[in-house]
């Protein structure tokens, strides 16, 4: 893995300003005050790296890949890859990063893999034996060597993320950049594509920016997560490091008798590192960051009541839902 960042963003700025009045009536949507869709965000990432990009919708996630692959100016700061300046040397830019999307609209489904192929090659200045060198290289590498002659309607959606896959990989690019691209996959397709990502990117040391709605995908591809909220990065590292303070576990008490899950509750409730998370019944479920020793010690006589104990981390789910909603209750990066 390279020491230096080959992705890499200073500063990013992006404000959307309003239309004019008369330009209104051409656009889908209008937008009728300002609004900060990146507030000075910063990051680097090098080769043989996945980075994870999640956040709610508005975030910044889509204006951060369309600056990164040259199809939006920020307002101010800088961006580059591999030291090519994404805010002035669009045609450069493409060049060296391949995108993938997650609605398949960019293939002509009437046309075989091949065939999208050949024309994406071109696209590229690829011709010759050197492009079907190519399409042989990422069909095989995507699991699509043996439906190459195979229309774009005759593949399932699973196959098409894969074609989508190999479009993006064709010209060698360094650096990939992967909007949603499970979006329209189902759960067992998506956990293919993503150890083909997965491989791919040790094999040919890439350097890949994911953005993503789905949890389990962070935690798969999650090794840097950059978590953004209203324009800003609220975290940037690893998953542990999200955690921090919210990695609380979750433990569920099977008592003998609901009496002595209720005679529980009173013991451990109000406790500043624990909190009740449901109590029915016999079974008690507590999030905690205390170890089980010290909660069966508050617990005393009643702990010889227990007939079983199941420990669990809290859900990275409630921990983004946590985080995000820490960061709206101090009112991070307010429009202007």
């Amino acid at each position: 893995m390279s020491s230096d960042p080959i992705v890499e963003v200073r500063d990013l700025t992006k404000v959307y300003l309003p239309s004019p009045a008369w330009m209104r009536v051409f656009l889908r949507t209008q937008i009728k005050e300002s609004v900060l869709a990146l507030d000075k965000i910063s990051l680097g990432f090098g080769g043989g790296q996945i980075c994870a990009v999640a956040g709610p919708n508005g975030a910044g996630k889509t204006t951060l890949f369309k600056i990164l692959t040259g199809l939006l100016a920020p307002t101010s700061g800088s961006a580059s890859v591999l030291g090519i300046d994404a805010t002035k040397q669009s045609t450069e830019l493409r060049r060296v990063v391949g995108f993938m999307s997650g609605e398949d609209r960019s293939l002509w489904l009437r046309l075989t893999c091949v065939q999208n192929l050949e024309f994406r090659g071109r696209l590229q200045g690829l011709r010759g034996q050197q492009l079907r060198s190519r399409i042989a290289d990422v069909l095989g590498a995507v699991g699509l060597g043996d439906v190459g002659d195979r229309v774009g309607f005759a593949l399932s959606a699973g196959m098409r993320a894969r074609l989508q896959l190999a479009c993006a990989l064709l010209h060698d690019p360094p650096v990939l950049i992967l909007d949603e691209p499970t979006g329209a996959v189902d759960p067992l397709g998506s956990f293919e594509l993503l150890e083909m990502i997965r491989r791919v990117t040790s094999e040919r040391g890439l350097a890949v920016l994911f953005s993503t709605h789905r949890v389990d995908e962070i935690e798969a591809l999650g090794e840097k997560v950059v978590l953004l909220h209203r324009g800003r990065i609220v975290h940037i590292g690893d998953i542990d490091q999200l955690r921090g303070d919210l990695d609380r576990q979750r433990v569920t008490f099977r008592f003998a008798t609901p009496i002595d899950a209720q005679r529980a509750v009173a013991l451990v409730d109000g406790s500043s590192d624990t909190e009740v998370v449901t109590a029915q019944d016999d079974l008690l479920t507590i999030a905690t960051t205390a170890r089980i020793g010290l909660i069966l010690n508050r617990l005393g006589e009643t702990a010889s009541a227990i007939s079983s104990v199941n420990e669990e981390r809290l859900p990275l789910r409630e921990v983004l839902a946590r985080v995000l909603s820490e960061q709206s209750e101090d009112g991070v990066a307010s429009g202007p």
